[in-house]
C-alpha cells in the first residue's frame, strides 16, 4: 500500500467520523483535505459550546492518524488535511 493511498484512507475515515457527527462537511480529495463546519444556517443563532465540543472530538479523532492534521479556524470551522 502506497503512502498516498494510506493518507487518503485515513482522511476518508475522518470524513466518515465527521459526517456521523451530523455536521456540514466539504470534501476536496484532489487537495487532500476537507472542511467541517458546525452551523445551522444563516437564520439561526450559533451554539458555540456545541461547536467547541464537536471540534474537540474532531481534534481527538484526527490525532489517531499519523498522516492527518487538524487546524481550527474558529470554534465553527475545522480543516483536516493530509501531510
Amino acid at each position: 500500500m502506497t503512502m498516498d493511498v494510506k493518507k487518503m484512507e485515513q482522511l476518508e475515515a475522518m470524513l466518515t467520523t465527521c459526517r456521523d457527527l451530523g455536521i456540514d462537511v466539504r470534501y476536496r480529495p484532489e487537495y487532500g483535505h476537507f472542511t467541517a463546519m458546525v452551523w445551522e444556517g444563516w437564520d439561526h443563532s450559533y451554539n458555540e459550546d456545541l461547536a467547541r465540543s464537536i471540534q474537540e472530538t474532531i481534534k481527538e479523532q484526527t490525532a489517531q492518524y499519523p498522516n492527518l492534521v487538524c487546524y481550527c479556524f474558529d470554534p465553527f470551522s475545522t480543516l483536516v488535511y493530509t501531510v
